[in-house]
Order: C-alpha cells, then sequence, then structure tokens
C-alpha cells in the first residue's frame, strides 16, 4: 500500500502559502494565520471515509511505549476543522501485540492518505494535496512561538518568505554544515517542546477535571472532611512532577526562540559562521607550517589532542606517561581545555586522548575520515564496571550530552571509538552512522532504560560498524542496521533492551563472530523486518535460535548468538504482509534522521 507524496519547488511552496494567506493587500498578523488554514482546509479535504496512514508522532510513542516510528492503517470518521485535527479509526497494524484505542484525534498533519480507496468517489487527490500543503506550513514556516508574536504586525510580510527560503537553503545544504545541523536540531527540538506541552497540558486540564468531580462528590457525602484534605494533598502532590517539567520545556522553548530569530537573520547567519570559520583558521596557522609563498601546507601535520579533567599533578603525570604510549611517531601532542573546544578545531585525521571522568559535549559536526577517540585507562577497566551511577562513571572516561540534544555523535567517515562510555541518557540516539566504517573497541553505551524510542546506534544505508568487546545496555533499540548496511560484532553483548539488534532489510550484512555475541534479559533479541515467508499469511514469526533465521537469508547473516532471558528470541515480519509499500517504509525511517528531504523541497 503506497501514500500520495509531491515534488514542488521552493517558489511553488511560496505561491501556495500565498494563496492561502491572501488577505487582499492588508496585513495579516500571526492569530489569523491559524485562522485562514482552517477555512482552507474546509474547502479541500473531504470531511470523512477516507483511508490514510497514521505516523504515530515520538511524543506518542514515548507515552504508549510503542516503537519509533509506529505507522498503521486507518479511516477517517470525521475531520474537525476548527482544530486542524481528524477523529481515526484504527483498522490494521503492524505488530499485533500493539494495543491502541481504536479511535483517536489526531493531527492532520500526522496522516498520509493512501491511493487505493475504498470509495473511488472521494476527491483523495485534492485531500491528499491539502495535507500536504499544511504539513509543510507547519513543519518549515510556522514556528510554535508564533501564536505569542504581536498582534499587530504582518506576520505573512515579515516571516513567510524568509522561512520557506530558509527550509530551501537546509535543506539543500546551501549553509555551511555546522549552522545547518544547529538550525535542524533547534527545529526538531522545538516542534518536539510543543508536542510535549499540548500532551501536558490536555493531562493536566484532565486531572482537574477528575479533582473537581471528586470534590463535587466528596462534597455531598458524609466522608470526614480530613479525608478530603488528604486527597487533596495526594493530588497536590502528583502535580507537582507535571508542573516542573511543563516550566523547564516553557523555559528551553524561549531559550530556543532567542537563538532561532536571531539565525534567522540571513547576516547574523553570515556573522556566525564567519566567526567559526574564523576560528578554525587560526587553529590552522598555528599547527601548519609555512609555505615558500607564505600560505598554508597542503600537508597537516598529524595532531593528537589530550584532553584531561582537572587532578592532581601525580594523576596528570600519570595520564601522561598513558598518553606517552599511545602517541604516533612524529605526531605533535597538544593539550585541550575541553572535549568540546577540542572537537571544534581538530581535522578530520586527528586522535583524540580522554583522561577519565565525565566530558560533555555539544558537537555540531561530523567525526570522520581516519579519526578516533580513546580513553586513557585499560579496556579491562572499562568492561569490568557494571554500575551506571555517577561515582562509578566518573572513574571511566565518559562522552555524555545535554539533554536538549538528539543525538551524541555522528559519524561520516572511518572513525575509531575505543575504551569509552558514552552516555547515552538524554539523548534520543547514541550514535547515527551515515556513511563509512565505525570501530569500536572496549566501549559502553548506556540508555535511560524507560524510553521507547531511545536508540544506542543507528546504521544508514552504505555504512559499516564494527564492534569488538562492546556492551549496548538500557535502550528501547540497541543496533539498528537500516538496508544495504553491514555489521562485524566480536563479543558483544547487548542487553536490557526493549529490542536488541534490528535488521530491517534483507539487503543488510550481519557477521557474529566467535559465538560470544549475547542477548540477555531483552523484551525482543533480534527483529528481521520485510522478510519474505513462502507460503506464509502470518504477519510474524517467532523463532528461538539465530541459526532458524539464517535460513531466510544464508549469504548475509552468518555466525551465531546466544539469548539469555529474553522475552522473545527472534521475530520475522512478513514482507508479504506489510502496510506499507517498500519505498514508503523506507522513507518514514529515514524522515527523521535528516537523510533527504521528506517534505520535498527540491
Amino acid at each position: 500500500m503506497d501514500v500520495y507524496t509531491f515534488e514542488k519547488s521552493f517558489l511553488e511552496r511560496l505561491k501556495e502559502a500565498e494563496a492561502v494567506l491572501s488577505w487582499d493587500g492588508a496585513a495579516m498578523p500571526a492569530s489569523q494565520v491559524c485562522s485562514e488554514w482552517k477555512a482552507y482546509v474546509e474547502l479541500q479535504i473531504e470531511p470523512a471515509g477516507w483511508q490514510a496512514m497514521w505516523k504515530i508522532p515520538r511524543v506518542i510513542c514515548e507515552d504508549l511505549k510503542l516503537r519509533y516510528p509506529t505507522i498503521v492503517f486507518g479511516t477517517v470518521d470525521q475531520v474537525m476543522f476548527d482544530e486542524l485535527k481528524a477523529v481515526f479509526t484504527v483498522t490494521a497494524v503492524q505488530d499485533q501485540d500493539m494495543h491502541l484505542p481504536e479511535s483517536n484525534e489526531v493531527a492532520l498533519i500526522e496522516l498520509w492518505p493512501t491511493i487505493q480507496q475504498e470509495n473511488s468517489a472521494l476527491n483523495v487527490d485534492t485531500t491528499a494535496e491539502c495535507i500536504d500543503r499544511l504539513r509543510f506550513f507547519y513543519t518549515h514556516v510556522w514556528m510554535p512561538w508564533d501564536k505569542d508574536s504581536d498582534g499587530d504586525r504582518d506576520w505573512v510580510q515579515i516571516h513567510l518568505q524568509s522561512r520557506i527560503q530558509l527550509a530551501c537553503e537546509l535543506s539543500k545544504h546551501r549553509l555551511p554544515r555546522p549552522l545547518t545541523l544547529h538550525m535542524r536540531t533547534l527545529l526538531m527540538e522545538a516542534h518536539y517542546i510543543q508536542q510535549r506541552l499540548e500532551y501536558l497540558e490536555l493531562d493536566m486540564s484532565d486531572a482537574e477535571e477528575d479533582d473537581d468531580e471528586e470534590l463535587a462528590t466528596d462534597a455531598t457525602s458524609e466522608k470526614p472532611k480530613k479525608q478530603l484534605g488528604s486527597s487533596a494533598a495526594n493530588n497536590l502532590n502528583k502535580s507537582i512532577l507535571p508542573v516542573t517539567d511543563l516550566m523547564c520545556l516553557h523555559l528551553r522553548l524561549a531559550i530556543i526562540r532567542s537563538e532561532f530569530e536571531i539565525l534567522e537573520n540571513p547576516d547574523m547567519r553570515r556573522a556566525y559562521s564567519e566567526l567559526q570559520s574564523n576560528g578554525l583558521k587560526r587553529h590552522l596557522l598555528q599547527r601548519s607550517s609555512p609555505c615558500s609563498l607564505g600560505q598554508l601546507a597542503v600537508e597537516q601535520t598529524q595532531m593528537c589532542h589530550l584532553v584531561t579533567l582537572p587532578v592532581e599533578l601525580q594523576t596528570q603525570i600519570h595520564l601522561l606517561t598513558l598518553a606517552k604510549q599511545l602517541v604516533k611517531p612524529h605526531t605533535k601532542v597538544q593539550l585541550g581545555n575541553t572535549l568540546q573546544d577540542v572537537l571544534s578545531i581538530c581535522q578530520a585525521n586527528d586522535d583524540i586522548l580522554l583522561s577519565p571522568g565525565q566530558h560533555n559535549i555539544k558537537f555540531l559536526e561530523h567525526l570522520n575520515d581516519n579519526g578516533s577517540i580513546q580513553g586513557l585507562i585499560d579496556a579491562e577497566s572499562v568492561m569490568a564496571s557494571e554500575n551506571d551511577n555517577d561515582d562509578e562513571l566518573r572513574k571511566l572516561p565518559v562522552i555524555c550530552s545535554s539533554d536538549e540534544d538528539s543525538t551524541l555523535l555522528v559519524i561520516d567517515g572511518d572513525y575509531a571509538l575505543s575504551n569509552l562510555v558514552l552516555d547515552c541518557r538524554h539523548v534520543r540516539r547514541g550514535i547515527l552512522l551515515r556513511c563509512g566504517t565505525l570501530t569500536l573497541r572496549s566501549c559502553r553505551l548506556l540508555g535511560d532504560g524507560s524510553s521507547s524510542t531511545q536508540e544506542a546506534i543507528v546504521c544508514m544505508p552504505q555504512a559499516k560498524l564494527k564492534l569488538h568487546d562492546c556492551r549496548l545496555e538500557n535502550f528501547a533499540i540497541g543496533l539498528s542496521l537500516r538496508p544495504e548496511t553491514s555489521a562485524v560484532l566480536s563479543n558483544v553483548n547487548i542487553r536490557k533492551c526493549n529490542t536488541g539488534l534490528e535488521l530491517l532489510d534483507k539487503t543488510t550484512k550481519l557477521k557474529l563472530e566467535g559465538n560470544n555475541c549475547n542477548f540477555q534479559t531483552c523484551q525482543l533479541g533480534i527483529l528481521a523486518d520485510g522478510i519474505a515467508l513462502p507460503n506464509s499469511s502470518e504477519k510474524t514469526l517467532a523463532l528461538k535460535h539465530f541459526s532458524e533465521l539464517q535460513r531466510y537469508n544464508e549469504s548475509n547473516w552468518l555466525g551465531n548468538c546466544a539469548f539469555h532471558k529474553c522475552q522473545r528470541n527472534v521475530r520475522i515480519f512478513n514482507e508479504s504482509q506489510q502496510l506499507l509499500a517498500k519505498r514508503a517504509r523506507q522513507n518514514f525511517l529515514m524522515e527523521d534522521l535528516d537523510v533527504e528531504n521528506k517534505e520535498n523541497i527540491n
């Protein structure tokens, strides 16, 4: 089953938005923008009866403990034009173990009308086109803070063209890569916060209504008053956490708004990029040998950056002694203040040595081309530790990130990580491997153990991964292999994950060396998606051993592994029973990773 998609240029997107938001030359304030879209949608969208795919938002997946992305098929029973929402009845799911309410109120931009419809008399072409325009506008043009804009200012004149132009530049990589990544991260976080705020506020309003009903019941009953006071106190305690969450989210959204509004200005974007570029040039001048013409030499000297935290002198001397054994001959060594500083100036093939302790980063570039990060500690100490409390982690080299980041490390080329702990408890994804070969030796990746959407390592098409003596624990998904990726695992322990390993296409290549890979206490050890099951009409098939899975892909899946206390060892999703066509399914998988522009700005 396939869905409608559209390819449109910047000029087409602009004309579409202007047609909706045209007000006979008069100024249109922000408060009127949503009203104009509601009026347009009411004229274009079929009010009921059409089928669509619902891509469940991440925030709902987290609340319902679902994998992300989760896509279900259903019918729109009613369009609520005033809210830009629809009453959606779920009629088919990919996983029978997933339990959803039959009827749901969903945002229109979360729906993707299917090309095949039960009722051919419906004008679904126009409906899909309208939702595409709406989705583009509310994803790329309208910001969560726009509803609070000054009422007398012309929002269309100030923002419409500039933001569509900015969306085009971001999608076509016309801005410097660090700036592009930074702005995309801000936008994704802002939209996520907006969704989170809406659901928290909805939960709190429902809780207040329940409290009012309870108080009314108690007032008419003969219960002692002290029992009423106890109940109110309990309800107050329950609401403390949501109120705190609301305050933190509003504060973070205000910070994003102030930063994004600065970068929205082309002159400020240029200044931001120049500052970064000048800092890098100064660093290159310091490390490069001058040539006869007084310019930078083409070949840069091999550099190793040593990053240590403040400790006693004797400990620093010990760390320098360890570093001496690891630095390659004829390599210059530079002492770095923080890992963040080093990552912002280091070249592609530089090596980085990290002392034990916590190294916080907010890195917005890619790591590539034969570089490495290595902890100044023996591998046995990293892997022997079973505790993930902060006191124990401080004894190990730990890389972690702030809670507003989406991915800890992005790899875009050949790179190596060794003797490290990657603390991913405050990010949605530990490592995103876009291309090249990533090698991890004696590394631990730690998840938060509660999220249903958090991923340890995601490999994109053509990427290659090598894991040796590593441990991944407490993630929703330990390792996700997309189509045409390959992975070699040796002595790898994946434990306490919802799904240990995802094989999302039969073109993925997996080699388990030495028969020493283990899946421990996972809800599901290995998930194989889109596999042909001859003569079977079942959506899924459960297996006990990896060798049984190999029969369906003997040339690509090699080796063996063990399962310990997993609720299910191996599960196959039947290719012939997929809800979505293969190409559409891959597009949904890639959407949040910015591999290609799902809104089709060409």
